[in-house]
């Protein structure tokens, strides 16, 4: 009986030690160097990569001193677009922004001018009306509006959503694909509107 308590207990030992090596490994914290091998008796705290953290740090320091007053206050800061060169000057570049935050705002736009120009009409029942929109990227940005589909059916509905998002369809960026070269994309959304 005492021996397989034994057991049990440096089992549990060995697999916490090993969930451990896990958690820092796929938390980040450890570097993935692939010609190294941890071992039991290794010490952690040298192999645990404190890089990201000092740039996270350095970037909260240069925050913090631009968010001071200066003299100059037409000057921007975003922590996207921040970046030092070698003198230490601060230089702001651009940095696209993402298609799926591009096409949530416009769509979050286009839903309250449906709602208030579109709902009102009497070829509308009162009710909700659940809208998948297929749309296409162009290999030069260019947005697409293949299909809309109100449930349930409405084909005024239909017409007027498509209308006004083959209207005022915003450009994208181009998706890029495996090869390095822009492509087509076919997206689809979601969105309801309650009358």
């Amino acid at each position: 009986m005492k021996k397989i308590i034994i057991l049990v207990f440096i089992l549990v030992s060995c697999t916490a030690h090993s969930q451990k090596l896990k958690d820092l490994l796929y938390s980040g914290k450890m570097k993935t160097d692939s010609g190294t091998v941890v071992k039991k008796d290794d010490d952690l705290s040298a192999k645990i990569d404190t890089s990201k953290k000092r740039v996270q740090d350095s970037v909260k320091i240069m925050l913090t001193k631009s968010a001071s007053p200066s003299l100059d206050s037409n000057l921007k800061t975003d922590r996207n677009s921040l970046s030092t060169n070698d003198a230490g000057a601060e230089v702001t570049k651009s940095v696209p922004a993402d298609n799926n935050v591009i096409w949530k705002n416009y769509m979050d736009e286009v839903t309250k001018d449906l709602t208030t120009e579109v709902l009102p009409n009497k070829k509308i029942r009162n009710g909700t009306y659940y809208i998948l929109v297929e749309y296409e990227i162009g290999p030069d940005g260019d947005v697409t509006i293949n299909n809309v589909f109100p449930s349930p059916d409405n084909s005024f509905l239909q017409q007027q959503v498509k209308d006004k998002l083959t209207l005022t369809a915003p450009r994208m960026n181009p998706v890029i694909g495996s090869n390095g070269k822009a492509r087509k994309a076919v997206k689809k959304y979601n969105f309801s509107l309650t009358k």
